[in-house]
C-alpha cells in the first residue's frame, strides 16, 4: 500500500499541516515520556493513560505496553506513547479522516521534529480497536538508538539473581535477546 499514495491526487498539503497542527500539543508530554523511558517502572501489559501534573497534555495520550517486543504493533518497541485519532477532532475530509491519516503516515514518512508518526489501525489490543498514531523517535525507529528490553522474572528467579546465581530459566530468557 505504501507506493500507492506517493504520487496520488489525494495528496494535499493542507492535510499534512492539519495533522501536524493537531499533534503538536502532545509533543511536550511525549518528549518527557521518552526522556523517562529507561526509568519507567512497568507493572503490567496493556493500555495506560499518560498524564503529568506539571506539563499540559491534551486528552487522549496513552501508552501501550506489550509482553515482548515481538508482540508489539510497532517493531522492536515494547512500550510507546500514542493518541487515538478520534481525539484529534479532524472533520470534513473527502474520503474520510482515517483514510487521509493513513495516506499521510504511509511508510513512516510523516515526521514532526524528532518524531516519526506511525499509524496503526484495527488492532484488538488498543482502545476501541480504532486507528491510532504513535510517537516514535526517528533514531529509535531507524535502529540508531537501541532500547533495552523488559524481561519478566518469577520471584524465585529474582531471589536467585539477587544471590548471585543465574537460574537456567533466566538464562533462556536472556538467550532469546542475544541470539
Amino acid at each position: 500500500m505504501g507506493k500507492q499514495y506517493e504520487d496520488s491526487i489525494y495528496n494535499d498539503p493542507i492535510w499534512e499541516y492539519t495533522l501536524a497542527t493537531r499533534l503538536q500539543p502532545y509533543l511536550p508530554a511525549v518528549r518527557r515520556w521518552w526522556a523517562e523511558y529507561e526509568k519507567r517502572v512497568i507493572t503490567g501489559t496493556g493500555v495506560f493513560q499518560v498524564a503529568y501534573e506539571d506539563i499540559p497534555c491534551p486528552p487522549g495520550l496513552y501508552m501501550r505496553v506489550t509482553y515482548a517486543a515481538s508482540r508489539s504493533p510497532i517493531k522492536n518497541l515494547q512500550a510507546f506513547p500514542y493518541v487515538p485519532t478520534s481525539f484529534l477532532q479532524i472533520t470534513g475530509v473527502a474520503g474520510g479522516v482515517n483514510r487521509m491519516i493513513e495516506r499521510e503516515c504511509c511508510g513512516n514518512k510523516f515526521k514532526i521534529e524528532e518524531f516519526t508518526i506511525v499509524e496503526k489501525h484495527n488492532l484488538p489490543s488498543t482502545v476501541q480497536q480504532g486507528q491510532f498514531l504513535a510517537f516514535v523517535p526517528t533514531d529509535i525507529l531507524e535502529g540508531n538508538n537501541m532500547l533495552g528490553r523488559y524481561v519478566y522474572f518469577t520471584m524465585p528467579e529474582l531471589v536467585q539473581l539477587a544471590n548471585g546465581t543465574i537460574p537456567k530459566s533466566a538464562k533462556l530468557k536472556f538467550d532469546k535477546y542475544i541470539s
